[in-house]
């Protein structure tokens, strides 16, 4: 343990608290940063109103002791010279006792009141706070664009806001810290004026304590509050990872490996939270003992020095009420500090990050382009696409071209880089390098809004919102309102036959998509690409998980549809695609060949159909 010099004090409360405080500050918009004052006006009033109830509650003691010690109390004695009708009625003992009376509960009533209404807007001041944190965040997450979002950082910035709860508690304790000390420096203030020797070893007896308490636990606070930190991302990390597949953990039988995965994390993060909540009891009972001793210990000095029983008596009042109201104070500054190291990390990280975002402009969702129409072909030139932080490419060298109301099959081993193709195709992202053109332009970002406006896509596991069956088909327009009759005409097109049979069912709550087969689910999806009147739709493997009937009623949806969209289709059974007019052989990241079902498939077949050879191993080469 490294004892804290005096003159360092400014400097950590600087760093440790107060340059946070202002970075929180800056962050802020102005209706919080006027919020943040009023909040910390309230509660420095609250600090003086508790010093002066201190200081009535020692009046009314020092009434019932001494009547004369009253009169001539520096509190009391400006009130009666000012108001002197209330004076020239005080003039017994009896009399003094119950205006003192009726003096303290009229402060202790207001004091609540006022610690009731400071307690009540800080708290609505730290949901407000959390509110503007996650709308920052996740405003600014939502709009960029789809390059980002499938990169590493989007996931691990989403565990990020999870935990933006955490900043606005640290802002609540920061202004609470500062709260505490004007308190304290109000209190010992009036305790000075009463007895100035006692006031001189409390404060020495109590900052002695502050300071080698926190030197002894401030870095095992800060390493608590960091591993604490990082177990609690991570469990969430493990959390939704075993949220997404659990019905391969089921199907395999997994259950105990995946607890055992998920009570890693909480095993390794069990030791620092268990200190930090050991930490945040320990100043209170460490200051009730200094607190406590420091009080007998002026009192037996007192009796030893065979000081006056009136002073004794006089100083022991004082020093009680410095126990029950000032040490109180103290002890909830430094649990609050203790508190503050331990959330620091946690609340930082929060902050870094909308630091982080807000140095950067927010991406515009450009308007769709209204003169843009797609009425000729797709086309690709010297394609290549890389993912962010990878050092290989996806697509290479890829030059194919799809006219307007072909149907197109993609097909290839797993990883050959179908999805992606599909994806630059989508217009979603721009090629990294290439061109990828639109009746023969390339797409700026008014075309590329207005080009995914006409786009419907079908993925192999489609999000089913919470909301009725027509809400998830009319997802395009979630929160604006949609014609029911033309729900109803994507569910006939998508052949969903329950519900053409009983449209009720379009009033039926989805909660989640657990009452829908993986059919209905997959038709649920179709519909909701076509409700947009799509002029390219794209199938990303969306009969691969269905049985041969849930896959011929979407194969017959798909032959419906034929000639008056552009399909393109990701596969890998190959009966998905032979009526496709094209199919596009995919493998390594480059087209492999393209032509019609008739000339591709076949060939595919037969090379997947190829059993791999394996060079024959001799004695010697196994030696």
């Amino acid at each position: 343990m490294k004892f804290i010099m005096p003159h360092k004090i400014p400097f950590l409360l600087w760093h440790g608290f107060v340059k946070d405080s202002l970075r929180i500050f800056k962050f802020l918009p102005r209706r919080l940063k006027l919020s943040y004052f009023f909040v910390f006006f309230f509660q420095i009033i609250t600090a003086i109103t508790e010093t002066f109830t201190l200081l009535v509650i020692s009046l009314f003691a020092m009434s019932v002791a001494s009547y004369e010690s009253a009169m001539n109390h520096f509190m009391i004695r400006p009130f009666f010279e000012f108001f002197t009708v209330i004076s020239e009625n005080i003039t017994t003992p009896r009399r003094m006792v119950a205006f003192t009376s009726c003096f303290m509960i009229s402060f202790v009533i207001i004091k609540s009141i006022l610690t009731i209404y400071t307690n009540h807007v800080t708290t609505i001041f730290s949901e407000k706070v959390a509110y503007h944190v996650g709308r920052e965040a996740i405003r600014r997450y939502l709009n960029k664009g789809y390059y980002w979002h499938i990169s590493s950082e989007s996931s691990d910035i989403m565990h990020k806001i999870i935990n933006r709860s955490s900043l606005s508690q640290f802002t609540i304790l920061l202004l609470q810290l500062y709260s505490n000390i004007i308190c304290c420096v109000f209190l010992f203030t009036s305790l000075f004026i009463a007895q100035p020797r006692l006031t001189v070893v409390v404060v020495l007896s109590f900052s002695l304590t502050s300071i080698l308490l926190y030197t002894s636990i401030r870095h095992s606070l800060d390493r608590a509050g960091q591993i604490s930190s990082s177990t609690s991302i991570e469990e969430s990390i493990t959390m939704t990872a075993m949220t997404k597949g659990i019905r391969e953990i089921i199907t395999f039988r997994q259950q105990k490996i995946a607890l055992k995965k998920m009570m890693a994390a909480v095993e390794r993060g069990l030791p620092a939270r268990a200190y930090l909540a050991f930490c945040h009891t320990m100043p209170g009972l460490i200051m009730e003992c200094v607190g406590f001793s420091t009080i007998g210990g002026m009192v037996i000095y007192m009796l030893a020095a065979h000081e006056p029983m009136d002073q004794i008596v006089s100083a022991a009042s004082i020093l009680m009420l410095t126990a029950w109201r000032i040490l109180p104070t103290v002890t909830r500054s430094l649990t609050i500090t203790v508190n503050l190291r331990g959330i620091k990390t946690r609340a930082l990280i929060s902050l870094d990050l909308l630091e982080n975002f807000t140095r950067q402009e927010v991406d515009v969702v450009s308007e769709p382009d209204p003169k843009f129409r797609f009425t000729t072909n797709l086309e690709m030139r010297g394609v290549d696409f890389r993912y962010p932080n990878s050092k290989t490419l996806a697509l290479k060298n890829i030059n194919a071209k799809i006219k307007k109301g072909q149907s197109v099959g993609l097909i290839g081993p797993s990883g050959a880089g179908k999805t992606t193709l599909a994806l630059l195709l989508s217009g979603l992202v721009p090629p990294t390098g290439g061109s990828f053109f639109v009746d023969g332009r390339e797409l700026n970002p008014a075309t590329r809004a207005a080009y995914l406006s006409k786009l419907g896509y079908v993925p192999q596991n489609p999000l089913l919102m919470q909301g009725t069956l027509a809400d998830n088909v009319a997802f395009s327009r979630w929160g604006l309102g949609y014609e029911r009759e033309q729900v109803l005409e994507a569910c006939k097109l998508a052949a969903m036959d329950f519900v053409m049979s009983d449209p009720k069912i379009l009033d039926m709550n989805l909660g989640g998509g657990g009452s829908l087969s993986g059919g209905q689910s997959q038709r649920v999806a179709i519909a909701r690409a076509l409700f947009i009147s799509p002029e390219v739709i794209i199938f990303d493997e969306a009969t691969s998980s269905l049985d041969q009937a849930n896959e011929n009623i979407i194969r017959n949806t798909i032959t419906r549809i034929r000639g008056e969209i552009t399909i393109i289709i990701i596969a890998h059974r190959l009966t998905t695609v032979e009526d496709c007019d094209l199919i596009f052989w995919i493998e390594n990241g480059s087209i492999k060949m393209i032509g019609s079902p008739a000339e591709v498939l076949p060939i595919y077949a037969d090379s997947v159909s190829k059993p791999v050879t394996q060079p024959s191993l001799s004695i010697e080469t196994l030696h």
